[in-house]
């Protein structure tokens, strides 16, 4: 069966340091070796959300699961750094038997030095392809004279996470570009 897990984050600690700012968190998700035939595999690294202790990532990843064998996931979480290495802010295990055995499909684990990741799996969703035209008609330049507007687009998915409802702005964006 496959399954998905979204990941969010509580009172995390700040890795930044006080002059620097608030930290930029961004999670790591892997599936853990088992045994010395299987090999650790990331899975994925969910969005970077500047400048908050508390996020709530949008990414969801995907992991097969098969009743009665133990699959674990590790979660690692970063802050992110432009110049350098990022910092790491905490990590836990979650194995994916009793995570969906838990009240809500949901467990928390704390982190050493401070805050608590959470994770919530769910039955897996699949994805199907849209496709969509777009076109701009006598745009208006709120520039003023002389300087010309850079129009661009968002699309947003709608999103029924752990919190409710939410919108999944990293679907897409782009510059429009002007065609004759």
């Amino acid at each position: 069966m496959k399954l998905q897990i979204s990941l969010w984050a509580r009172n995390l600690k700040n890795a930044a340091g006080a002059l620097k700012g608030t930290s930029d968190p961004f999670g790591v998700l892997s599936r853990v070796a088992m045994d010395s035939a299987s090999q650790a595999s990331v899975l994925g690294k969910t969005e970077v959300i500047k400048n908050t202790l508390s996020p709530d990532w949008v990414k969801v990843f995907a992991v097969d699961y098969e009743l009665g064998t133990p699959v674990k996931v590790a979660v690692q979480i970063f802050d992110e750094v432009r110049k350098g290495d990022n910092k790491s802010m905490g990590s836990a295990v979650f194995d994916v038997g009793s995570l969906l055995g838990a009240k809500g499909s949901t467990q928390a684990k704390k982190i050493k030095g401070g805050g608590t990741i959470f994770a919530h799996v769910v039955k897996y969703v699949g994805h199907g392809t849209l496709r969509l035209a777009m076109k701009g008609i006598k745009l208006t330049n709120t520039e003023g004279f002389l300087r010309k507007s850079d129009p661009f687009f968002e699309l947003k998915k709608k999103l029924n996470g752990p919190h409710g409802t939410m919108w999944d702005s990293e679907l897409m964006k782009g510059a429009c570009h002007e065609t004759k």
